[in-house]
């Protein structure tokens, strides 16, 4: 009886047994290898088509001998929830995290404007800026207009001054002279002008 003692190990009390794992179906590859996929695509994708050929054809049998044909139920559609208080735990987060807004809750009512608004807005545009260009063209055409008439004004000036102009005849000798002089010089002009 002692020896059958000394045999046994003792365990501790706070020991708990860990769940044993199966890894004989584990696959023996490197880490990322995916099991059952081929070049061709997922093992078992012919006979699934398959059962459901052989599903759609006695579908059929059962509508031409007029059987009623079970419906597929369809799975609930899994709703979206939204604002939802007290936001989950996920990664420690805790209850303290406010619950985010959607985004069709943030745009202001007040703030968007019927198409009729907006395109009444649009037309009042268009046409300030078309009397805002009439009257920029008409600046610069009464501008143009006005430094026409300020050349021709000068112009006809110079040609009065021209002809009221006194003028002596000069020799040859006193023309030579006065060219060497800056100032007389401006006062020399040809018999043609």
């Amino acid at each position: 009886m002692a020896a059958a003692a000394a045999e046994e190990v003792p365990v501790p009390p706070q020991y708990k047994p860990q769940p044993l794992y199966d890894f004989r179906h584990f696959p023996s590859e490197t880490r990322g290898y995916k099991v059952g996929v081929t070049k061709y695509g997922k093992q078992g994708t012919k006979r699934k088509l398959e059962e459901y050929a052989e599903q759609v054809e006695r579908e059929r049998e059962q509508m031409e001998q007029g059987e009623a044909v079970p419906a597929a139920v369809p799975e609930a559609a899994k709703r979206a929830k939204h604002n939802v208080v007290g936001v989950g735990r996920s990664s420690g987060r805790g209850d303290w995290k406010q619950p985010g807004e959607r985004a069709g809750s943030l745009r202001n009512p007040k703030l968007s404007t019927s198409w009729e608004k907006k395109m009444k807005v649009k037309a009042e545009e268009t046409a300030f800026k078309e009397t805002k260009r009439a009257a920029v063209a008409a600046r610069k055409e009464a501008a143009a207009e006005e430094r026409r008439r300020r050349e021709e004004a000068k112009a006809r000036k110079e040609a009065k001054r021209a002809a009221a102009a006194v003028t002596t005849r000069v020799s040859a000798a006193t023309a030579k002279r006065m060219m060497k002089n800056k100032k007389q010089r401006k006062l020399l002009k040809t018999g043609d002008a």
